[in-house]
This record gives structure tokens, sequence and C-alpha cells, in this order.
């Protein structure tokens, strides 16, 4: 059963289009992110979702019933939604128990939920502190319990980490994960952050300019991205000029099989060819088979690190982004040899 359906909707204020088209599908017990950058119209579609706004066209369907259609409107506490803001939004003169059963009624207050959810979220002992006692990230685990208190069929997230930081972000994503997972909640997140997305989520819709731009599984877009823009917008991408001829592509860093899912050609034809960052293979020093260049940049995070390097002038190419081991982070400047390994993906010229 699908839990959450958008057709073909459409929003804009004033004149200016935020939506166009819009087509969603959320199937049921799944963690779904929306993803986009600033404008891209995401946080919009979930206020649309939410009933916060009218759309002006189109289907919202929650578990097979329709709660938007251009005649039927439900209102958002009509709508079996849970909402989780970007801060959180906690009464501050409310303790962490009455926050989460603020929107349940005096028998559901008494049924030992609000205790279960506490614990599920980690705060089983601080049920009786005020928000401002709390770190942001308990802020945020007391909010998505609120959210989850009146059993709704899809819980909203609209950029629930973005205030948190960089190392609470990634043990409160996790929290935050499990606790759906536990309890079985639909949910659709929306973010800015590729990593966020690609690490969390069962599926992962990319919005473009109003337009849902590509739909799949977190492996399928990042592997299997629809054009050369949606490749950057996924990831660190060496987009490189050369030629497909059936299911080879050549470079000037060399040939490879063609990834499925590219386009078939029937004779050679130029192309855009992508290879991640993690194919780059560099070794330090020169050696007979591969691209000479140098590193110009590199960044070493410990499990990993991210080089840099320029090919000499002769190969025709600008700078290739490499993510090796961090074992191998090379300095600025050493001279290093280049080569990538297959299969990589190609979008022949129209």
């Amino acid at each position: 059963m699908t839990r959450l359906v958008a057709t073909d909707l459409y929003k804009a204020f004033g004149s200016q289009s935020v939506l166009t088209g819009i087509e969603l599908t959320v199937p049921e017990g799944s963690l779904t992110a929306i993803l986009g950058p600033s404008g891209s119209g995401k946080t919009t579609l979930l206020r649309v979702l939410a009933g916060f706004e009218r759309c002006d066209r189109g289907v919202i369907s929650l578990g097979g019933r329709v709660v938007e259609d251009g005649r039927r409107y439900l209102p958002p506490e009509e709508r079996g939604i849970g909402y989780v803001p970007q801060e959180g939004a906690l009464f501050p003169h409310l303790t962490v128990e009455k926050n989460i059963a603020f929107g349940l009624s005096r028998q559901e207050r008494r049924d030992g939920r609000v205790a279960r959810l506490a614990e599920m979220v980690g705060l089983g002992n601080l049920t009786g502190r005020y928000p401002h006692q709390l770190s942001g990230g308990q802020q945020q685990r007391v909010a998505l319990a609120r959210a989850l208190a009146i059993e709704p069929e899809v819980v909203l997230l609209d950029e629930p980490f973005s205030s948190l930081d960089a190392g609470l972000r990634a043990s409160v994503r996790a929290d935050v994960q499990r606790v759906l997972r536990e309890a079985g909640t639909t949910a659709l997140l929306v973010t800015h952050d590729q990593d966020e997305a690609l690490s969390m989520s069962d599926f992962v819709a990319v919005i473009r300019d109003g337009r849902i731009g590509q739909t799949g599984t977190p492996q399928e877009l990042y592997e299997h991205p629809v054009d050369p823009d949606m490749a950057e917008f996924l990831g660190d991408a060496n987009l490189i000029r050369g030629s497909v001829d059936s299911a080879v592509a050549s470079t000037p860093l060399g040939t490879f099989p063609l990834r499925s899912g590219s386009t078939p050609v029937a004779k050679p034809t130029s192309a855009v060819i992508l290879v991640r960052p993690e194919q780059v293979e560099i070794r330090p020093g020169r050696a007979a088979h591969g691209l000479a260049a140098r590193v110009v940049e590199s960044e070493f995070h410990g499990h990993d690190a991210v080089m840099r390097v320029l090919p000499d002038a002769s190969s025709g190419l600008g700078a290739i982004v490499a993510r090796t081991d961090g074992a191998l982070a090379l300095a600025p400047g050493t001279e290093v040899t280049v080569t990538a390994r297959g299969p990589v993906l190609a979008w022949p010229d129209a």
C-alpha cells in the first residue's frame, strides 16, 4: 500500500510559480527524502502536503484517502500528519512530558504513550525538564516524539537537523532514523544536504525548479543520475569530454566499459562521461601507464582523503577530484600518476 501520493501538484505565490507539476509517491513504512537546493520548492511542497498551504491544482492522497483535489480540502489537523519543523518549535513553558503530550486527549495521556515515546527517543529520565534545559539535539528528539504521539499516518520533517553542529547532526540523524524504523512510521524528510539524503533514506526524490527531476534509491541516483547536472548535484563528479562507441567510453583518462543505463549508440559519438572520485586512482611519482599530474589541493578526513590533481596540459583535462584511502593523502605539489577504473556512465551529445 502507498501511504502518500501527490499527483500533478501546482503552487504559485502571485506570479511566481513554485511547484509545477509535482509527481511524488511515498511507499508505506519508508523514509523518503526530498532533496533540493534553496529555492527549489521543497519546503513549499512539504507545507502543501501538510495542509498549511492550499495547492492551486493537483491531488494529494494519504493511505488511499484524498485530502485535497481542488474541490475537497482537509485542514492539517484532520490529515493524520505529524510535523517536525526546523527548530523543533517546542513550547518553552511546558516540560518535555507536556510538550510530547500536547496534541493528545486526556485519556491518551494516561495510557503510557508519553512515557514510551520519551524512552524511545532516549529522554525517559528528562521528562521533567524544560526546553531551555535541553541541548539542540534533545529538543529535536522531543519534537519528533510529539509528532509521533498522535500516531500519524505520515511524519513530515522540514530540515530538522540544519541548526545542529556537524558532530551532533550525525548522532541525531541516526537516532531519528532508528525511532522512525521502530515506530514503523512513513516519513518524508526535506533536506538540502546530499549526504543526509543518501545516507538515511530508503528513497530520494530530487526537486529542481519546482519539479521532481529523479526518484530512486540512494544507490540508483548516485550511480545512474539522469543527466550531468544531476550527477554533480548528488556528489563530487568528474565530467570528462570523450566519445562512446557501442558499450565503450574513450577519454583522455582511459577507455572504460559503459555502466548499464548509459544510452546505447550505434556509431562513435561525442559524449560527457561521468567518473566518480572514488573511481580515480593515484600513485605517487611517474609511471609508464596513466596520466602525469600534480596535486593542487589535498583534504585529509582521517578515514579518507580528497585530492584535486591537475593533469599535464597535453591531456586537455582540467582538475580531477580523487577520493582515496586516508593513508594516501599527498601534499600539494606532489607529482603523481592518475588512472581510473570503470564502468562509467555516459551521456552522448544530442
